[in-house]
């Protein structure tokens, strides 16, 4: 697959020049290359995960994954600290709606959005695998 410029959206056929405009990082080809500061080669970061939603401990090693009860963790918690799911949506920078299916069960976290909910309600929503084998789950 041939990359592009995310710029003109040309073919680039030579290596990619990558450009910061207006705080985005781009891909470009060698003529866009002058409409920008010059980046570092250096690849975008990502995170990559299994799909059962697989996180590893930094500190033990140990696989980490979304608490079974996470829907009641997060409704006491908002409700704990006085919060409307409204309140919390905005606070996160996610969608009441967002808010009140994870609470109902109709939406499982990812790592990302478990990780929004942990800071902001200071509760924990990971546990790790061999945990949930030893409970049964």
């Amino acid at each position: 697959m041939a990359l592009t410029c995310e710029v003109c959206g040309s073919p680039i056929g030579s290596a990619p020049g990558r450009i910061r405009i207006d705080g985005a990082v781009l891909q470009v080809c060698q003529n866009c290359a002058r409409r920008g500061t010059p980046q570092k080669s250096q690849p975008p970061e990502t995170i990559m995960l299994r799909p059962r939603q697989v996180a590893h401990s930094a500190f033990s090693g140990a696989e980490l994954e979304i608490d079974p009860d996470y829907a009641s963790i997060v409704k006491r918690a908002r409700e704990g600290m006085g919060l409307t799911q409204e309140a919390l949506g905005r606070a996160i920078n996610e969608k009441s709606s967002v808010i009140s299916h994870v609470e109902s069960k109709k939406l499982k976290p990812d790592l990302i959005l478990a990780r929004k909910l942990m800071h902001h309600l200071h509760v924990n929503l990971l546990v790790s695998s061999r945990e949930l084998d030893a409970a049964g789950y």
